[in-house]
């Protein structure tokens, strides 16, 4: 991915959460909010994972499994 499309797909990835927090604000749009920063934060990490500065993906991998395993106990 180019800088230009990096940074692009972070501002519509920002955008998204400022949306789904408006959205969480009135119990009628709660949902529409809630995947509207779902789709922000599979944009964000998408980005993350596709750029050029991953060096290793063991280590994120790691990390999904450890937060996937807390939250479940959560």
């Amino acid at each position: 991915m180019n800088e230009d499309l990096t940074a692009l797909a972070y501002l519509i990835s920002a955008i998204c959460f400022i949306l789904a927090l408006r959205g969480l604000s009135s119990p009628d749009t709660a949902r529409r909010g809630n995947l509207i920063g779902i789709a922000g934060m599979v944009i964000a990490i998408g980005t993350t994972l596709a750029s050029p500065g991953v060096l290793s993906y063991t280590w994120i991998a790691v990390g999904i499994l450890i937060g996937g395993a807390i939250g479940t106990i959560i």
